[in-house]
């Protein structure tokens, strides 16, 4: 009998034995470590909401604190970003004014704080990882927002109030702004590709460089706008639509009027 051959294979066994030990353990450790992590995250995150959901002035700064913990959460958890949109979302819901369906008119003071850091954190997100989140602020009072560069593609502000809001290059590509108050908005370079504006009130917006390129201008106001540089190549307009005579440039591309 060969006991160095032996010797040799019991070795050998008895290594394979610690891999497969070893590799069992660092999985069950990676599985506890996920739960683990997972279980952090839910208490962050429940913190988070119960902040965010603190009523009263006296208690702004923990609102603001629950706000940015949200998207401190976004971040470190791209799959729950979906959610995250959703309560942010709802909380603008249920912490600004709305205007009844368009039937009330929104009150003439300036955005809260609270509700323009979560306009802030929802127009900065990473929108790859939305998976098919839609931002629905339809009918909501955000007059003097400041969503300057914010992507709201998709966005759902249909009846919606931004008048007087400074949206400088934000994009609002295929977003549905059926009926939305945007009077003496500021849109320079913002983008509309595709967006639903029939019925939107305009009057002195200024446009100037903002892309309206394929979009629903139906039964919309345009008047006393400044659409110098403005791209209205393939913009749908009807009999309806009121354009007035509006400031142009030579850049200006796709006018009918």
């Amino acid at each position: 009998m060969n006991w160095t051959a032996i010797t040799s294979m019991i070795t050998a066994g008895t290594a394979v034995a610690a891999l497969i030990f070893t590799g069992l353990s660092l999985n069950t450790a990676q599985k506890q470590a996920a739960v683990a992590e997972q279980g952090q995250f839910t208490d962050r995150y429940t913190k988070a909401v119960e902040q965010a959901g603190k009523q009263g002035d006296e208690h702004l700064q923990v609102r603001l604190g629950g706000l940015y913990a949200l998207e401190r959460l976004a971040h470190d958890s791209p799959r729950d970003q979906q959610t995250i949109i959703e309560v942010l979302s709802a909380f603008i819901r249920t912490t600004a004014p709305d205007n009844d369906y368009g039937n009330t008119p929104c009150p003439d003071r300036i955005i809260a704080s609270d509700v323009q850091t979560a306009l802030t954190i929802l127009g900065r997100r990473d929108t790859s990882h939305d998976n098919n989140a839609v931002i629905d602020l339809r009918h909501m009072c955000l007059g003097t927002a400041d969503l300057r560069n914010a992507n709201l593609n998709r966005m759902e502000l249909q009846d919606a109030s931004l008048r007087a809001s400074r949206l400088n290059g934000a994009n609002f590509s295929e977003a549905n702004l059926a009926g939305t108050d945007l009077f003496a908005t500021f849109l320079t370079g913002a983008k509309f590709v595709g967006a639903k504006l029939n019925g939107a009130d305009l009057e002195g917006a200024i446009l100037r460089n903002a892309d309206f390129t394929n979009s629903d201008l139906s039964n919309a106001t345009l008047t006393r706008t400044d659409l110098s540089g403005a791209d209205l190549r393939g913009a749908i307009h009807d009999q309806y639509t009121q354009i007035g005579t509006p400031i142009t440039d030579a850049t200006t591309r796709g006018a009918w009027w």
